[in-house]
């Protein structure tokens, strides 16, 4: 586990969840694999279409790279009540 990306919390307490979006979102490719391989990826497709706390760069590139509709994912189909660098 990458302790850079979880400064804000205990790391042995950390969700599958939760590593999955640190992941997506701030990991690189390396980081990325090994979340892949230790949760699966049935695991990462979830959390990158129901997950509200993910870039949408960063779900627009693995649902490109998966053949997975954006449009089904939470971050494409929720409303963003929060934007201060619109």
């Amino acid at each position: 586990m990458r302790k850079e990306l979880f400064w804000d919390r205990n790391s042995e307490t950390v969700s599958p969840e939760i590593e999955t979006e640190r992941a997506i979102n701030f990991g690189g490719f390396d980081y990325i694999e090994k979340v892949q391989k230790k949760y699966g990826m049935a695991n990462f497709t979830k959390v990158l279409t129901k997950s509200r706390n993910l870039s949408k760069k960063a779900v627009n590139y693995w649902c490109l790279i998966l053949d997975i509709d954006r449009l089904k994912t939470i971050t494409f189909t929720s409303r963003n009540i929060w934007s201060p660098l619109r």
